[in-house]
């Protein structure tokens, strides 16, 4: 009989970031996290586990859980659009085990609500505020607390339309999102997250700061029907293409899981 296999730690989300974005991952059994000081208070979010993916085909739900990774605070700065992180972004996944007992990822969903980011691109604060949300297009994996996952912005306004974005689904923010200290090219200096700490026990909860500013972010794209006069208004208001060194992405988050066996 293959034995029943538990993973018993939990990752970061993330984004636009969420942004953002996210955060968001399991860890290896030997890496223990740290307790949260003693009388901290936490304002901790509720975890919702709806977006958890189907299971692969003759997978045990013993051998799988669910992860959701809750950003409730950061920043996202590309070019020279620098936003605080005020809606939450949540990153759903699950991770487990196969027949033959090899460890699997699988992607659920992100989620993220559009935030203002300018109060007038043109001038007018109300007609032209810009709203930005991160939207998932790929390259989801986790290692030891670190997030590696590909985002572009959706920028939102009565004159852009709804399809302008920064970055594309071929030309994405390619982001390394980790705990520890950054190495970014420079302008940027390097930047460091936070290990996690575990801040409940019922549910178990993590709390941890993932963090990257060395990827670069392409141009504007399908602004006001892709009217390529507009994509460089949009190009030139929000300082991109930008070079890695120029952009900075902070996931403050807090993440859960549940056993696939408490799921229906």
């Amino acid at each position: 009989m293959k034995p029943t296999r538990r993973l018993t730690a939990v990752l970061g989300t993330a984004v636009l970031g969420t942004a953002l974005t996210a955060l968001s991952l399991a860890a290896p059994a030997h890496a223990a996290p740290a307790k949260a000081p003693a009388g901290l208070a936490e304002t901790i979010p509720t975890f919702n586990y709806d977006d958890c993916p189907a299971l692969p085909a003759g997978a045990e739900k013993s051998d799988w859980n669910c992860f959701v990774a809750i950003t409730t605070s950061g920043r996202f700065q590309v070019g020279t659009f620098d936003q605080q992180i005020t809606s939450p972004i949540t990153l759903t996944f699950a991770q487990g085990f196969d027949a033959e007992g090899n460890s699997h990822t699988r992607f659920g969903k992100l989620r993220a609500d559009k935030m203002l980011v300018r109060p007038g691109i043109f001038g007018d604060p109300i007609v032209t505020a810009v709203y930005a949300k991160p939207v998932y297009v790929g390259g989801f994996a986790i290692d030891n607390y670190n997030i590696d996952l590909k985002l572009k912005i959706n920028l939102t306004n009565p004159f852009l339309g709804g399809t302008c974005t920064i970055g594309s689904n071929s030309n994405p923010l390619d982001l390394k999102l980790i705990t520890g200290t950054t190495s970014p090219p420079a302008p940027n200096t390097p930047i460091s997250g936070s290990p996690p700490q575990v801040v409940s026990l019922d549910p178990y909860v993590l709390k941890l700061t993932n963090v990257d500013n060395g990827f670069a972010v392409g141009g504007a794209t399908g602004c006001a029907l892709n009217f390529g006069l507009v994509n460089h208004i949009v190009n030139s208001q929000a300082g991109v293409p930008a070079a890695g060194g120029k952009n900075t992405m902070v996931f403050s988050q807090y993440a859960s899981y549940k056993s696939y066996l408490f799921l229906p």
